[in-house]
């Protein structure tokens, strides 16, 4: 969470906006009706003022202290596949003396963790799930140690990795972290053990698949994966299908600079 002085006097003004607004229509509301013009209306007025006043301001400041960052991720990891881009403002963000709340959160630490990896610099992407881990509460701490599984096996640290995850599959898992861990297992870690049939089937599944439907990141992975793949398999032509995807619409990422060193490699 990351709140700028601006940010906060946003906030502080839509607050101070309802809570007038709702005591203006209550205290009209009883001289009206005082002097005997009913005036119901304003009295509900300024209740729902109130009702809103709560909830709005707390989506105000989810906005500035980290919603904008993330979409701006999103944006840019994601959609436009611009790791660089993205890593470039969040430091300079880091280094601002703007701030007069500084303080990670998991969703952000998250998407620069999958920037640095698509940037191929995977020791930087788990220092930085470290810091998820470190920060988490105790009910989101197996979704990130998950998240440290997943990014273990696209390393090939299989052993730490296995330990890891049979300690977490141990815990009663949330649904979000159920679902991390179902994909694990069809992803990363079978990836790591040469399950390569397991690996196909979810990422062609994946492609396939209207809701939800993948992004441009997701897609560029399951390409990239599908590539991997038919390469061990000695398909070669499915194989360069795939990389060429990644070579086309790889974006700003080392998947794509990889898939290119893989065509020239099997061509």
């Amino acid at each position: 969470m990351y709140l700028t002085i601006k940010g906060f006097i946003k906030t502080l003004i839509f607050a101070v906006v309802y809570f007038l607004l709702g005591s203006i229509c209550i205290v009209l509301s009883f001289l009206f009706n005082s002097i005997g013009v009913p005036a119901y209306e304003l009295l509900i007025i300024g209740i729902i003022a109130y009702s809103l006043g709560v909830p709005m301001v707390f989506s105000v400041l989810y906005t500035e202290c980290k919603g904008k960052l993330i979409n701006l991720g999103n944006k840019l990891v994601r959609k436009e596949l611009k790791p660089a881009e993205f890593l470039k403002h969040y430091e300079s963000m880091k280094e601002s003396n703007a701030y007069i709340i500084e303080k990670p959160s998991i969703d952000v630490l998250q998407l620069v963790a999958v920037a640095y990896d698509l940037l191929h610099d995977k020791e930087k992407a788990l220092a930085i799930v470290d810091e998820m881990i470190a920060i988490a509460s105790e009910k989101k701490k197996s979704y990130t140690y998950l998240v440290k599984c997943s990014f273990l096996y696209s390393c090939r640290k299989i052993e730490e990795a296995e330990l890891l995850f049979n300690e977490v599959q141990k815990q009663k898992l949330d649904l979000m972290s159920r679902s991390l861990a179902d994909a694990i297992l069809k992803s990363d870690r079978a990836m790591a053990m040469g399950d390569y049939k397991t690996v196909e089937a979810h990422y062609l599944n994946m492609l396939e698949c209207s809701f939800p439907k993948p992004d441009n990141l997701g897609k560029l992975i399951a390409h990239y994966a599908l590539g991997v793949v038919y390469e061990k398999l000695q398909d070669n032509g499915n194989a360069i299908a795939h990389y060429q995807y990644c070579a086309e619409y790889g974006g700003e990422t080392g998947m794509k600079k990889s898939a290119i060193e893989r065509l020239d490699n099997i061509k």
